[in-house]
């Protein structure tokens, strides 16, 4: 029988008379990836957040390892042997690997730090876990999950038992979860525990051993990852099946154009081309790194053009920069919403209101009326699960925090908007109504371009998918044309 390491009981927990965990029982057993899955807002990270010292319960308990405790505050968590890997990376750019692996516990001699005990230990745990990382270069010239390695490398180096990781894969691409998940065996393997957060369901069933399902801050029910199929998962997580996560794609497509570009070239962009008719979802596919991020922050106006032309309904318009954009109604739903989509210090409603602050000001002043007007619409319209919308957009979800970012490009009545990373950290349900909304937008009339990662995620929902390969569009495919292996074979430089 499995030996238990963790247990958590009748765990209570309230943010300014808005529950968050309703008396939850959580166990978690030795040598296991014990994954948590549920919608944003169902619990899963107040929980843990608990159990790294972050947060203090209301009431309940807490036992690990067989003993009851009491954990108030990371020292505490972290010196009971549990360490946590935040979905939000906690580095400081401008110092190296090995200057953030030890800050504000370097080891001293003589009372200078010793850097050579440093660079020991480091290279010591990174040979034990099978990991690779420069201890000299700059971590804000890192990628991002190379960062991550960082993060983890920091927290072995405590040699924990219990490990959190939050939404690890977020942000990686295919070949970097792979060796993400490596790392994790080999964490297991060498007797730790892990506790795995995830949107994505695949690796729910790719690396979990078991996995408790969180909704509404209870905790619905623990299975063997191996006796429950996808569908039954999601049924656990929403109370409901989708077994059609993505809606019926629209057959009304005219052939009238709303948007075009025409031989786009500038940041790692090669002449590139493409249309978007009425009705219809343009997809925009290609591995990492080929150019799909300069083309959407190219018609957003980050990115400035040496060439080519952007087209609305047949008038040529031109996007110089980030305002531009907007005057010409083209809206970026953007891949990281809390670096580059919100002011997660600002409220609610003042991150809805940003983008369309004109249109209810007159003479420079704001109409309060049209304004309330306004924010209590987004957030029905959007079903944003916010408490006040005068606390600030980082006490939100991840779920509702895109929806906010959605809401505030929502805002100028967009002609065109760019879906970059739509659903990247969300989960099924919130997906669900993203693709439901994508879907509406075109089917009203505006050009709706989505740039994606997740490869289902394109087949699903494009009516037409545009794949780029070294900054140029080398196909576009449509119908029962896109398919995986299509998609693969055109972002390898391969037509079809």
């Amino acid at each position: 029988m499995a030996e238990e390491i963790l247990r958590m009981s009748g765990i209570y927990k309230s943010f300014g008379g808005c529950k968050a965990l309703t008396d939850v029982d959580f166990a978690c057993n030795r040598g296991e990836v014990h994954v948590l899955a549920g919608e944003n807002g169902a619990g899963k990270s107040t929980i843990l957040k608990i159990l790294a010292g972050l947060f203090e319960a209301d009431r309940g308990e807490i036992c690990l390892k067989g003993e009851k405790v009491k954990i108030r505050t990371p020292r505490q968590s972290q010196d009971m042997g549990i360490a946590m890997v935040f979905q939000e990376l906690t580095l400081v750019g401008e110092m190296t690997v090995e200057e953030n692996l030890f800050l504000n516990m370097e080891p001293v001699r003589f009372g200078v730090v010793d850097r050579k005990k440093i660079r020991r230990q480091a290279e010591t745990v990174m040979e034990q876990y099978g990991i690779t990382i420069d201890l000299d270069a700059i971590v804000c010239k890192l990628t991002v999950a190379q960062q991550q390695m960082v993060e983890i490398i920091k927290i072995l180096l405590h040699d924990p038992e219990l490990i959190i990781l939050d939404e690890p894969t977020s942000a990686l691409a295919r070949k970097e979860v792979e060796k993400l998940f490596q790392i994790v065996r080999n964490l297991i393997e060498k007797g730790k525990t892990i506790i795995f957060i995830s949107h994505r369901l695949e690796e729910v069933f790719e690396i979990g051993d078991r996995v408790t399902v969180f909704k509404d801050g209870e905790r619905v029910d623990t299975k063997l990852v191996s006796e429950i199929d996808t569908d039954e998962l999601i049924r656990m997580m929403v109370g409901r099946s989708l077994q059609n996560i993505f809606p019926t794609k629209n057959t009304q497509i005219t052939e009238e154009v709303l948007f075009e570009v025409k031989e786009l070239t500038g940041k790692a962009l090669q002449q590139v081309s493409f249309a978007v008719k009425k009705g219809e979802i343009l997809g925009i596919a290609g591995l990492q790194g080929h150019g799909q991020t300069e083309l959407m922050n190219a018609i957003s106006g980050l990115y400035p053009l040496e060439k080519g032309e952007i087209r609305m309904k047949g008038r040529e318009i031109k996007v110089k920069n980030a305002k531009a954009a907007l005057k010409n109604k083209i809206a970026l739903v953007p891949s990281d919403r809390k670096t580059e989509g919100l002011m997660l210090g600002l409220p609610v409603r003042d991150n809805l209101a940003l983008c369309s602050l004109g249109r209810r000001a007159r003479m420079g002043v704001i109409s309060a009326s049209q304004e309330k007007a306004y924010i209590d619409h987004s957030v029905k319209s959007l079903s944003i699960k916010v408490f006040n919308v005068n606390n600030p957009a980082s006490s939100l979800s991840g779920g509702n925090q895109q929806k906010v970012v959605l809401g505030k490009e929502l805002g100028i009545d967009p002609d065109v908007i760019l879906f970059h990373e739509p659903t990247r950290g969300i989960d099924v349900e919130a997906k669900n109504e993203f693709y439901n909304i994508m879907k509406n937008l075109a089917k009203q009339g505006t050009a709706v371009i989505m740039c994606s990662s997740d490869m289902m995620e394109v087949i699903g929902m494009s009516n037409r998918v545009a794949v780029m390969y070294e900054g140029a569009v080398t196909q576009i495919l449509e119908g029962e044309d896109i398919t995986e292996e299509n998609i693969m074979r055109c972002a390898m430089g391969i037509s079809v």
